[in-house]
């Protein structure tokens, strides 16, 4: 019975993942649908189940089968599929790998594969009209992400930096970070127009908020009022996706410090979203601005970003070093300048281990986002926010930390 139970998950899954391509396919109308794409990946499952050499048999004659088929579209309609055939042969694939035991990542593939599909026309308009200049910018983006970032060293040598000040890799990561929300808001902006900065808000709130604000602020830097307003409704919801994100962290390693602070976040959110729905309203009667497209990100801006990044991250561990135990509060709310997701991991985690109470760790993450919330007003700052748009976010900001306060003296009178 056990050996029986072992085989259906499987083939379960492996069905699932057929099922899902499959859909796609049919939807767009192709040729090999939703029925085709279930059996490739059985096939696929069901061969390495029984053997390996069975498998790669099934696969050979899968890509055979596929080449006919387009061999006799091309003779009868001159046009080809391989969208669809690589798309099968990749489905078949993989059934193998769930048959060996890797069932998440062969969800994980499938979802992407089926986002590609689905997102044909998007990927297309979006590579439609790339300059050379936008090209090596993309170009530059995967030199600093696969080439530059795996050469550099966690930190220096001890004999040059005995206390660890200096984490070269990490700093680094922060000006990747920094580069791929500029990507990701420039295809945005080019797909969407101006709303995209929507999406780059929240999206790119939930890996690094103040990297967003910083990006925004240069992006829309130089045009209109609408615009402008818009990428304050994309910092404000960049907010809302910080604190989420946080507030997450603290919930998958330490559940129970979400009792602590969580007043305390959730006026902080509702003020938050209260001002957003606000722009929104005086914005909703008006036509959405036309954004310049310039590069989709600037390395000087990153490489400043990162060296922002070392200087702070310094400044923490001297702070953890010289104060102890005592001084965890302003190491967290330090921290927060830095990164408040690494900073909520860190409190979650020594909470988890019985290092620090439950509580210390919720107001330390509370004060991790009060502080990034404090700090995207330079940082807007420096990516070229001005006027009435930067006191208004600094404004939101104080406003909600005000709020996050009261929350914290509320739940302290309990």
């Amino acid at each position: 019975m056990g050996d029986f139970r072992g085989y259906i998950e499987p083939i379960g899954i492996s069905l699932g993942i057929g099922l899902l391509i499959g859909l796609e396919r049919e939807w767009a109308h192709k040729d090999v649908g939703l029925r085709t794409f279930a059996l490739a990946a059985l096939a696929g499952c069901l061969s390495w189940l029984i053997h390996p050499v069975a498998a790669f048999l099934v696969l050979a004659a899968a890509i055979s089968l596929v080449s006919i088929l387009n061999i006799r579209s091309m003779l009868v309609d001159h046009s080809l599929e391989m969208t669809t055939s690589v798309a099968l042969l990749v489905t078949l694939l993989l059934g193998m790998v769930v048959a060996q035991g890797y069932a998440l990542v062969a969800a994980a593939t499938a979802v992407l594969v089926t986002m590609l599909l689905a997102w044909k026309a998007e990927l297309v308009r979006f590579t439609v009209g790339l300059s050379l200049e936008e090209l090596r910018s993309i170009v530059l983006f995967g030199v600093l992400t696969l080439v530059v970032y795996p050469l550099l060293p966690e930190g220096l040598p001890p004999e040059i930096d005995p206390m660890g000040l200096v984490n070269l890799r990490a700093a680094w990561l922060v000006v990747v970070i920094l580069s791929a929300i500029g990507l990701v808001n420039y295809a945005l902006l080019r797909l969407y127009g101006a709303r995209g900065i929507h999406f780059t808000g929240i999206l790119g709130g939930l890996v690094n908020s103040t990297a967003t604000v910083s990006e925004l602020a240069r992006r829309c830097r130089g045009h209109e009022a609408q615009a402008l307003d818009l990428a304050l409704e994309g910092m404000l919801l960049a907010n809302i996706a910080m604190m989420a994100r946080n507030g997450l962290i603290l919930g998958i390693f330490a559940p129970a410090a979400l009792l602590h602070g969580w007043l305390a976040v959730g006026l902080m959110a509702g003020i938050t979203g209260w001002m957003v729905l606000r722009i929104l309203r005086r914005n909703q009667a008006s036509s959405a601005p036309s954004i310049r497209l310039a590069f989709p990100f600037s390395l000087r801006h990153s490489l400043l970003f990162g060296t922002f990044y070392l200087v702070i991250r310094a400044a923490v561990v001297l702070a953890d070093r010289f104060l102890g135990p005592g001084g965890f509060m302003i190491v967290t709310f330090m921290g927060g300048l830095v990164s408040s997701a690494s900073t909520a991991a860190a409190a979650a985690t020594l909470a988890a281990q019985g290092r620090i109470p439950t509580e210390a760790a919720g107001l330390g993450v509370v004060l991790a986002s009060m502080a990034s919330l404090l700090f995207h007003v330079p940082m807007a700052r420096l990516g070229g926010l001005q006027g009435p748009w930067l006191r208004r976010l600094g404004i939101a900001s104080v406003l909600t930390v005000m709020v996050g306060i009261i929350g914290l003296v509320i739940e302290g009178w309990k």
